[in-house]
């Protein structure tokens, strides 16, 4: 997914760029100045979008990270997870996951993240549902 968004930002800024280039052009231009200038703005575009992207990133809390990585997990859809960050890179794990599965996916994803050093499994599966 994050490579798709990606992509995409890049094709959006390369059209922009291209647009600004020819937008700003003179007489005197030739095509390859005009796609010269288009690449540039485009380069320093991403450069500055991109820095946004790595600032925000490490701005993120441990618990954030983790909280992102089992949110977007389809495994977890189903799952009443909490998450507390506690001192030295440990996170707890807490509430109901549906399958065994789910809360070996959970541990996993969390113990996996930059950051966490520790992970505490306080989680427990749901019973199963009889129909």
């Amino acid at each position: 997914m994050s490579r798709t968004v990606l992509r995409g930002a890049v094709c959006v800024l390369v059209v922009y760029g291209a647009m600004n280039a020819f937008g700003q052009q003179k007489e005197s231009d030739s095509i390859g100045d005009k796609v010269d200038r288009g690449v540039k703005a485009v380069e320093s575009k991403f450069r500055e979008k991109w820095g946004d992207v790595k600032r925000a990133t490490h701005r993120m809390t441990i618990e954030g990270r983790v909280y992102a990585r089992l949110y977007w997990d389809k495994s977890l859809a189903d799952a009443d997870l909490k998450i507390e960050g506690k001192d030295g890179g440990v996170i707890a794990l807490k509430g109901t996951v549906p399958t065994a599965d789910a809360k070996h996916r959970a541990v996993e994803l969390s113990q996996s993240t930059v950051g966490v050093n520790e992970t505490l499994d306080e989680l427990t599966v749901a019973p199963a549902k009889s129909k």
